[in-house]
């Protein structure tokens, strides 16, 4: 979800932190309104592991940062609260 949120933004700015040439060239309006589908996708899913897990990973993530969450996971294999 990272990764293409990045990539839906890079497309919409002039500068662009991708290393793809093709990224820096900018993305087509048709490239930005699928990723930012996709995102959507992502982010409303309503099944118990991608929908959920994903928005109680995703919340952790923000709270505590990426480090913090994922030595977390590793310690508990649970989220962070």
């Amino acid at each position: 979800h990272m990764w293409l949120e990045s990539e839906v933004m890079a497309g919409s700015s002039s500068s662009s932190n991708s290393s793809s040439k093709k990224a820096k060239e900018g993305k087509s309006e048709v490239q930005k309104k699928l990723g930012d589908f996709f995102l959507h996708q992502i982010a409303m899913d309503t099944s118990p592991v991608y929908g959920e897990g994903f928005r109680a990973g995703h919340a952790a993530m923000v709270q505590h940062g990426l480090r913090r969450t994922l030595d977390h996971i590793k310690l508990t294999s649970s989220f962070p609260l």
